[in-house]
């Protein structure tokens, strides 16, 4: 990318992309989803931030990449870019995954200086990584394990604060590099790099989760599941049936959460306490849903308690956000299905809080207090709790949050005259 085009408002980087390579603009939002895996841009939204009728704020992180790779693979493979088909984007990944790559340890040797984004190396461990891309059977190693390891747990920190749409690439790209080396390095170095991929799968569909995009998050989950499985990574292969199950809440499909939470319990995964706690309190979620009897919900909800007092929660990496405020705040979750929104609100008030949830969590929580306060007939508080859960998700891009206040908008269909009740609406549709 030249520093022009850096310079160079994004709908007019748009624009001259499209019409250089001979897209369409449907073409172009083909090529601009395989590359980010934001499956949401589409036609018409191309269109609108062409004409300047929508500014991309939420997305322009990832299109800003997108479009570093799309302008590198015109300027290389000029010949082919203007297929533009789905069909040709896919013929086309190894090209993109290539520039992927290169834009990954761009990345990671300038992003210091910038102020942001993942941590710099140095010109040795450049050199060394950029070996190993070129001949991994020879220079990939231990300390290739440990960079890759170190970028992805700053991907992970930074989504808290960057939102998954800014996270999106940094993790495909770190995906595409660990891939290329763990084809050709030696088995004991493979077996590590396919670990951390599955770890990176699972992150990306978490990404993709919290952005409301399902069909890409059950994509990554099922990769992460695969790359575990070559990895032979037991707990971790439990740890994404967990990650499956938490995702049918979204979906509110309480068979499947059910029947995925029970296989984390039941399955030969050497869980550790923590893991095994929260999959128990899926299981009482999923009856929940089910309209199971109080009895067997309190009773999975008292062996998850039982299992969170034997866990070593500070050591544990799976599961690193289950602590005993999210359980509580998980339970309040539960009372409100099982017509206790009293109960739930009062454990709300007294878990959660700003200093304990990242901000963007407390957002999404905050949404299913709301939920609560309308189940109770408090319709003014509910638009109140919503209208702030509404400025977090915003803040940090969580469509999870924003499709957990929909919900709550129709939870209030009956207030919908009332004047707090209606300013909450109108800022969700602004």
């Amino acid at each position: 990318m030249t520093p022009s085009s850096e310079r160079e408002p994004l709908p007019d980087r748009l624009k001259r992309l499209r019409k250089a390579a001979g897209m369409t603009q449907g073409d172009l939002a083909a090529r601009l989803a395989v590359i980010t895996g934001i499956y949401t841009v589409s036609q018409p939204e191309i269109s609108r931030w062409e004409t300047g009728k929508r500014r991309p704020t939420e997305w322009m992180p990832a299109l800003a990449t997108a479009l570093q790779v799309e302008e590198s693979y015109l300027t290389e493979c000029p010949q082919r870019i203007g297929a533009g088909s789905p069909e040709a984007a896919d013929e086309d990944w190894e090209q993109v995954s290539a520039l992927l790559r290169r834009a990954f340890l761009k990345h990671g040797v300038t992003a210091a200086a910038a102020g942001a984004g993942l941590p710099a190396v140095g010109v040795a461990d450049l050199q060394h990584i950029t070996a190993a891309l070129d001949n991994a059977r020879r220079y990939a190693d231990t300390t290739i394990v440990a960079y890759f390891t170190t970028q992805l747990d700053t991907i992970a920190a930074q989504d808290r604060t960057r939102g998954p749409a800014a996270a999106v690439p940094d993790v495909l790209a770190l995906i595409a590099a660990a891939q290329k080396i763990a084809a050709e390095a030696r088995p004991d170095v493979r077996a590590r790099l396919l670990r951390l991929i599955a770890r990176a799968a699972e992150l990306a569909g978490w990404f993709y989760r919290d952005l409301a995009a399902e069909q890409p998050a059950e994509y990554w989950r099922d990769r992460a599941m695969e790359w575990a499985q070559a990895g032979a990574d037991l707990p971790m292969q439990g740890y994404v049936l967990l990650k499956k199950a938490q995702a049918a809440w979204d979906t509110r499909d309480g068979l499947r959460m059910l029947s995925l939470a029970e296989a984390v319990q039941d399955g030969p995964w050497q869980l550790p306490a923590k893991v095994l706690a929260e999959a128990a309190q899926q299981v009482a979620r999923g009856h929940a849903l089910l309209g199971t009897d109080a009895p067997t919900i309190h009773r999975h909800l008292g062996y998850a308690r039982d299992l969170l007092d034997q866990a070593d929660i500070a050591t544990v990496s799976l599961s690193p956000h289950y602590d005993e405020a999210t359980f509580h705040v998980q339970v309040a979750h539960t009372h409100t299905l099982t017509g206790h929104p009293d109960q739930a609100i009062a454990a709300y008030e007294q878990w959660l809080t700003p200093g304990v949830f990242d901000r963007r969590d407390y957002g999404y929580h905050l949404a299913f207090k709301a939920a609560a306060q309308a189940r109770a007939g408090d319709a003014d508080a509910a638009a109140r709790t919503g209208l702030a859960a509404l400025r977090i998700a915003r803040d940090t891009s969580s469509a999870r949050t924003h499709a957990a206040l929909i919900r709550l908008t129709g939870d209030l269909r009956p207030q919908w005259q009332r004047p707090r009740v209606a300013e909450l609406r109108q800022a969700i549709v602004s």
